[in-house]
């Protein structure tokens, strides 16, 4: 691997890190600034696929308020499998998290992060985030057949 791929897959990974510290020190305005304008977001608790500044700009509200109210979060970004190919990257990592009462809630979530180089630095540009499943679910009513 060239250093610059190297270094390439190191700020990749530093960007998707700072993105989720900024959210846990309630610092929105620091987190949008590495988030591309035009990004979108399938966010795990909301069902439509967050589009254009207006949108984001709420739900990033939204989201902070939701945060601040349930109790202390606890976010663990597991090392990530990046590929960087020119000015695009992609990143695929787990992210377990665990907000404390008073509105305790925890889990674990399979994410995809796609980033693009502008003018030298990278941004977000696509998040895509989905809950582990536990497993294929059972079809069977219960009942053996021989």
């Amino acid at each position: 691997m060239s250093d610059n791929l190297s270094e390439d897959k190191k700020q990749v990974e530093a960007l998707v890190r700072d993105i989720f510290q900024c959210f846990v020190e309630h610092r929105p305005d620091d987190m949008t600034a590495r988030i591309h304008e035009q990004s979108t977001i399938w966010d795990v608790f909301v069902p439509e696929l967050l589009m254009g500044v207006e949108e984001k700009q709420k739900y990033y509200a939204a989201d902070q308020e939701q945060s601040q109210a349930r109790g202390p979060l606890k976010l663990t970004v597991e090392p990530p499998v990046i590929d960087v190919w020119g000015d695009v990257g992609l990143a695929r990592y787990y992210l377990n998290f665990d907000y404390a009462p008073p509105h305790p809630t925890s889990g674990r979530v399979r994410i995809t992060t796609v980033v693009l180089r502008v003018d030298g630095e990278w941004k977000m540009v696509h998040h895509h985030e989905g809950i582990v499943p536990s497993g294929v679910p059972d079809f069977t009513d219960g009942a053996v057949s021989s």
